[in-house]
């Protein structure tokens, strides 16, 4: 057997070795959050970490992206090193973390305590990532895993040794978290990591790039869980965030599957980018490939929706049973959009699909606020299968557009 292709199933084995590990981890420590917080402090604490995921993407501040990308085949005036990047962004990280944190503690919020914590933790979530955009680009897919599985362990051990030892709440979770982090960068590779920052600000040149990548990780993140937030302030029941929170869960669950491959996926296209041919060759494959994963895993969601909230939450959220379904179903549309998004990264579409998923966010946070107050979850539902769908139109034509140009610049040559 040739060593690449040695090499690739190795890659693809660790990452899934990884993902299978982090996603059970992850999916039980969400029916333990579930079971031990009930509905109504599970709502909070989902609250927070969806805000606070907002303000994770400042605390990113498009580095992580970047970083991938450069690392795997630079462009042709690369911005800066992933070295230097590195050293700077732990000042960048620090700075933002704690501006976020004066205004959170000036301004007249609820649940100060546990948002300060949740941007505690993003803080070192951030610095987690970048290091495993590193290694990803180097293509050091085995080390990556190790770090990904070391980070999936030491997150849950204390947040379930506190819920379990002391009386639960959403701030104690963040706790846990911040602790297994320590923990974390305590280890072989973290003690190398704290060797690498300098008290330096990235150079200004490289903000132009990283802008567009804030803006496409915000607006992302706010079309799939804008449902959670406006749910808690368009109707009353606190507990029906919780139901609509434990549904999407499982949602994310199959995209926390798809990432991993979704990152190989990135490293063959932009090895392809310079090759239209090639590249539209190995695109449309994988298009294909993901519809049908997607037709796949909506018809599951249906036929096991029930079986599954019962199972894994217990009878107090058997509300969930009806949202479900509806959220499985924008896997026929999240998945190729899933391919979309990595390839028009790939071939430095960046501003493009900023543009793209500003809409869809717009789109979203409007057809929330049509569909919430008299749909509730339902129409949360509905308007993230719809956002999903919307981006597949946007993103299909931008590719069918970028096709035409490029027949027509090899028509004009000959």
């Amino acid at each position: 057997m040739p060593h690449s292709r040695i090499t690739l199933i190795r890659n693809i084995g660790s990452q899934w070795a990884s993902v299978s590990y982090g996603a059970v981890i992850v999916f039980l420590l969400m029916i333990f959050l579930a079971r031990t917080l009930g509905p109504s402090s599970l709502a909070v604490f989902l609250y927070v970490q969806t805000i606070a995921s907002l303000f994770a993407i400042l605390q990113d501040g498009g580095f992580q992206v970047l970083l991938f990308r450069e690392k795997t085949t630079p462009t042709e005036k690369e911005l800066a090193s992933a070295e230097s990047l590195l050293s700077a962004y732990f000042s960048y990280i620090a700075a933002i973390t704690l501006a976020g944190s004066i205004i959170v503690i000036l301004a007249p919020i609820l649940y100060k305590t546990a948002f300060l914590l949740a941007f505690v933790y993003f803080a070192f979530r951030c610095l987690t990532n970048i290091i495993s955009s590193l290694l990803k680009g180097q293509g050091a897919f085995v080390q990556e895993a190790l770090w990904r599985i070391e980070l999936n362990t030491l997150l849950a051990l204390p947040v379930v040794g506190l819920l379990v030892f002391t009386p639960p709440s959403p701030e104690k979770v963040f706790i846990g978290f911040i602790a297994g982090q320590i923990l974390l960068f305590c280890t072989k590779t973290g003690r190398a990591i704290f060797r690498t920052p300098k008290l330096q600000f990235p150079p200004l040149k490289i903000w132009k790039s990283c802008l567009a990548f804030v803006i496409i990780s915000a607006a992302t993140l706010i079309y799939f869980k804008s449902g959670i937030v406006l749910l808690k302030h368009l109707q009353p029941d606190l507990a029906l965030v919780g139901y609509y929170g434990a549904a999407l869960q499982l949602l994310e669950g199959v995209v926390l599957f798809a990432t991993p491959v979704a990152h190989l996926i990135f490293r063959s296209l932009r090895q392809r980018w310079l090759d239209q041919r090639a590249f539209n060759s190995r695109l449309a494959t994988l298009l294909g490939a993901a519809l049908a994963v997607g037709f796949l895993g909506s018809a599951a969601g249906f036929l096991l929706a029930p079986k599954m909230i019962l199972l894994f939450y217990g009878h107090a959220y058997q509300p969930a049973v009806d949202i479900l379904p509806l959220l499985m179903l924008s896997l026929i549309f999240l998945l190729p959009n899933f391919i979309l998004t990595q390839a028009m990264i790939a071939v430095n579409g960046e501003k493009a699909y900023a543009v793209i998923a500003t809409i869809c966010a717009v789109f979203n946070i409007g057809l929330n606020g049509v569909l919430i107050p008299r749909y509730l979850a339902t129409g949360a539902a509905f308007s993230t299968l719809a956002t999903e769908a919307v981006l597949t139109a946007l993103a299909g034509a931008w590719f069918m557009r970028r096709r035409k140009r490029s027949k027509a610049c090899d028509f004009s040559r000959t």
